[in-house]
């Protein structure tokens, strides 16, 4: 069976779509799925957490994908079992700038990524906070495109600019690409919050997911230490873990009550239906 593309995505930058790639990452390849995660931020953060070894300024990565690299020899080990890495780095802007030029340079990474859907059952690509070339190719390559925003005025401000982007990539690029919903990163439980939340339910033209992702120290904690949340020693982490299960649940990509309970077989899930 084919892999599903996720392209995960938000125009602005630090609302966290990095540490939404790894958690998820974690979730998919602890529940058993063979995992590409792509890089496409020429930042490299992803690269640089879940790559088993150092990206280095002179290998192939992202950027030579786009010029024409075959993408089984740019692929390296991910720090887990059943997950490999596309990494990025700076080389991207230079890639982009290169192409400037080139026909069919949307296209790239959706050709690259052609040959080995069989390998991967799930590919979710880290997008650049911009629309760029690089952000245009990860849309064009996916199935699905999933919005990471943080409570704040701006982040409501973006989703309409967001949705004429997403109609544009469908109209000339991708007539099949659909938006998953919208998953808010950093969530305080204050009235702000709250109200803002409530302001995103009423405008989004798409599912917000619940619950909503908290704004947490455990979270980041463990994505710097290169671990998942529920190898974390601590009840809060386990509860993060729960949400980002929640998420993939909604996508019906796991199985939720079986998943936890694999997961977390001393907390009783008894309550949730299977």
């Amino acid at each position: 069976m084919a892999a599903t593309i996720y392209a995960l995505i938000n125009q602005k930058g630090g609302v966290g779509k990095t540490t939404m790639t790894y958690s998820l990452t974690r979730a998919l390849v602890a529940s058993g799925k063979r995992v590409l995660a792509i890089d496409a931020d020429p930042q490299g953060n992803l690269s640089g957490i879940l790559a088993a070894e150092s990206v280095e300024a002179d290998q192939l990565t992202f950027a030579d994908v786009l010029l024409g690299e075959k993408l089984p020899d740019v692929e390296v080990e991910g720090i887990w079992e059943g997950l490999t890495i596309l990494p990025g780095n700076s080389n991207t802007t230079k890639a982009i700038q290169q192409l400037h030029t080139e026909h069919g340079r949307e296209y790239r990474l959706k050709e690259a990524l052609s040959d080995s859907l069989e390998r991967y059952d799930i590919i979710l690509i880290d997008c650049a906070p911009s629309l760029e070339l690089h952000t245009i190719n990860a849309l064009a390559a996916a199935h699905r495109a999933l919005v990471i925003c943080q409570p704040g005025k701006f982040s409501l401000d973006g989703l309409s600019q967001l949705q004429l982007s997403f109609d544009s990539v469908a109209r000339y690029y991708n007539p099949l690409l659909t938006v998953a919903g919208v998953i808010v990163n950093g969530n305080r439980n204050t009235i702000t919050h709250r109200a803002w939340i409530g302001d995103l339910t009423e405008a989004s033209p798409w599912r917000v997911f619940e619950p909503y992702v908290p704004y947490w120290s455990v979270i980041q904690d463990a994505m710097e230490a290169g671990i998942g949340l529920d190898e974390w020693p601590d009840d809060k982490a386990r509860q993060a873990y729960e949400i980002y299960a929640r998420h993939l649940a909604h996508l019906d990509e796991i199985q939720l009550r079986p998943h936890l309970e694999k997961m977390f077989p001393k907390h009783d899930y008894s309550s949730l239906e299977s």
